[in-house]
């Protein structure tokens, strides 16, 4: 329990709002009096418990001097103590949420529903800030698990002996287990997605270990396929099933925040990566980190609840109603997969080959261009909630993209500066173009869809590492390659500016009738035809 008291003198109209109930991070019930105080309690919010009291006495200046001070006009003024005491309804990330929390307490209210900058557009309940806490801690397993193989896959290669060629037909194999990562979804829509995440988080960890242990290239990246289809599993399932969760106005800042927690696993890869350059075997030991998880998993997995749109799905409904939206996003997503898998897979090799960095600079490179890119998708996030998808997908793909491209054809400071511009303004992209893998598609499908437009961009990203591994090889410089393939992200984005709507405000019951009578705050919403 937190506990903060203020005290402080203030004016008639200070203490008139300090006794009106609260409305921003936490929206309280009206005042009840309580030992010669006002009492305020939690109506909503994103706490297990919460109370206001505010207690208000004449100050001693003013009570001695009485009726002459009001005479001579002057205003009253009134001794004010104010405790505030909480518990948040935050596992795992608490302590640092609550150094946001106590600071917007101690400055005040405020008012008419308005967030904090650091908060979600709208107010979290308890339910739905526990469910985003613990995804967000599966979604930093998951980055883990997905960065490891782009960030050592050239470490393994020069102990196997493998060249750019062998490294491209890796990526592209194990790229392959998104595909089948389609047939886990089936499970996620019939029987459920806590199940999926808790299956895909152990089966992920485990392949990460058997990884660590392969005694080839082919073994590599048998180990890898499987551990692809899991995080791949355990990724479309995490998104699915915090939208739905999120109350509406919320789905690209939530998706914002498992990009950030994302972010963070895939950076313990990048800050352990030094010791890659131990010894030719010492990549290994970074696929056994995942091994440490285990610890957490139980705890995580026994809190986490089922959805609650997923346990009120509305009747079934065929996937084949919904190709057209399946294949025209998941269209987007391949077109984008072309260019984004090679500036994955290969940001190393060129890094190294190209410009001779070192395993150290290689990180400090990621480090000093990702971490300001945190930021960046967080506030994209928000922008994409509150002023539109469309305009952020779009300054993503032509100035965020763009700067990548030249930074492929630059040397010295300027691919430093260019790669942080680059991952900052392209940081857009999975918050305004994600949210639409929940928003296009019903309950009853939802898992189904989101991996099969998923798996499309990857089945993308696996045909541009094949083809900028070869070409890469017959032209010698990376530079030309990615300039290349920046023409698939450019179209992409004009055809999403054109075709896909904005949504924010609406309830994913409001956009599909199949779900209209599931509503789970027990409404009976309009409906609207995606």
């Amino acid at each position: 329990m937190t506990r903060l008291v203020r005290t402080f003198a203030a004016d008639a109209s200070e203490v008139e709002a300090l006794l009106r109930p609260r409305d921003d991070i936490v929206a309280e019930t009206a005042a009840t009096a309580l030992g010669g105080g006002h009492r305020f309690d939690l109506q909503e919010g994103p706490f297990t418990s919460y109370s206001r009291l505010v207690r208000v006495s004449p100050a001693a200046q003013h009570e001695a001097s009485g009726s002459q001070g009001q005479a001579d006009g002057i205003a009253p003024r009134y001794d004010v103590t104010e405790t505030v005491e909480w518990r948040l309804a935050v596992p795992w990330f608490g302590p640092a949420v609550n150094l946001a929390v106590r600071h917007a307490m101690r400055r005040g209210r405020t008012g008419n529903g308005t967030q904090p900058v650091w908060a979600p557009p709208r107010r979290l309940d308890a339910r739905s800030a526990t469910v985003m806490a613990m995804l967000a801690a599966a979604a930093m397993l998951s980055g883990y698990l997905a960065n490891a193989p782009s960030e050592l896959h050239t470490y393994a290669a020069d102990e196997f002996g493998a060249d750019q060629t062998a490294q491209g037909i890796l990526g592209a194999v194990v790229r392959i287990g998104t595909l089948l990562a389609i047939g886990v979804s089936v499970l996620a829509d019939r029987y459920g997605r806590r199940r999926i995440v808790a299956g895909a988080m152990v089966a992920g960890v485990a392949c990460a270990a058997l990884a660590a242990l392969a005694p080839s290239m082919v073994w590599l990246g048998a180990a890898l396929l499987v551990g692809r289809t899991a995080n791949a599993a355990l990724g479309a399932t995490i998104v699915v099933m915090a939208l739905e969760e999120i109350p509406a106005g919320c789905r690209a800042w939530c998706l914002s925040v498992l990009a950030m927690a994302a972010a963070l696993g895939a950076g313990v890869v990048v800050w352990l990566q030094p010791f890659s350059d131990l010894a030719p075997w010492a990549w290994r030991l970074l696929f056994g980190v995942p091994l440490i998880a285990l610890a957490g998993m139980r705890p995580l997995l026994r809190r986490l609840p089922e959805s609650r749109r997923f346990e009120r799905r509305g009747r079934d409904v065929a996937l084949s109603g919904y190709w057209r939206p399946i294949a025209l996003l998941g269209g987007i997503y391949l077109a984008f997969g072309l260019f984004l898998g090679p500036i994955d897979w290969f940001r190393n090799e060129y890094l190294r080959d190209e410009h001779g960095f070192s395993a150290a600079l290689v990180s400090l490179f990621v480090l000093g261009t990702a971490t300001p890119a945190g930021l960046a998708v967080y506030a994209a996030g928000r922008l994409a909630d509150s002023r539109g998808r469309r305009i952020i997908l779009a300054v993503a793909s032509v100035a965020g993209l763009g700067s990548l491209v030249v930074m492929f054809n630059v040397s010295g400071a300027a691919l430093w500066v260019l790669g942080l511009i680059g991952a900052m303004l392209s940081a857009g992209l999975l918050p305004s173009l994600g949210v639409y893998r929940g928003e296009l598609f019903p309950t009853a499908v939802r898992a189904r869809a989101a991996t099969l437009t998923g798996a499309m961009g990857v089945g993308g990203a696996a045909a541009g590492v094949l083809i900028a591994g070869r070409l890469r090889t017959a032209w010698g410089s990376f530079g030309e390659v990615i300039s290349l393939l920046w023409v698939g992200p450019l179209v992409a984005a004009c055809i999403a500016v054109l075709w896909l709507s904005e949504r924010s405000g609406h309830k994913l019951e409001e956009l599909h009738p199949a779900d209209a009578a599931t509503d789970p705050d027990g409404s009976s919403p309009p409906t609207l035809q995606p």
